[in-house]
């Protein structure tokens, strides 16, 4: 009985589709002058939380969410994020 379960189940599964979210950041720096405080957009698939500890701790860096969107498919090999929907957007209107 067992044998027939297991059998039902790896027959009807389908194959699993795979995705990830991206988040889209704007970064300064608070360790520097005000006056040097040059902001930079970034690209990640780690969580606000994530990103500030890995890049450089919490308390040299300011990290404000901009966008988030799902990307469908892989991560590895060093791929592309896929491109932000509102980009897009931005395309077809343009």
């Amino acid at each position: 009985m067992t044998k027939l379960c297991l059998l039902l189940i790896l027959g009807t599964t389908t194959q699993a589709l795979a995705e990830y979210r991206v988040f889209q950041y704007l970064v300064k720096n608070t360790a520097l002058k005000a006056q040097d405080q040059n902001a930079y957009l970034a690209i990640s698939t780690l969580d606000p939380i994530s990103y500030r500890s890995y890049k450089a701790g919490s308390l040299n860096i300011k990290v404000d969410l901009m966008r988030t969107w799902i990307c469908p498919g892989y991560t590895g090999m060093n791929q592309d994020y896929c491109a932000s929907p509102y980009e897009k957007v931005k395309e077809q209107v343009q």
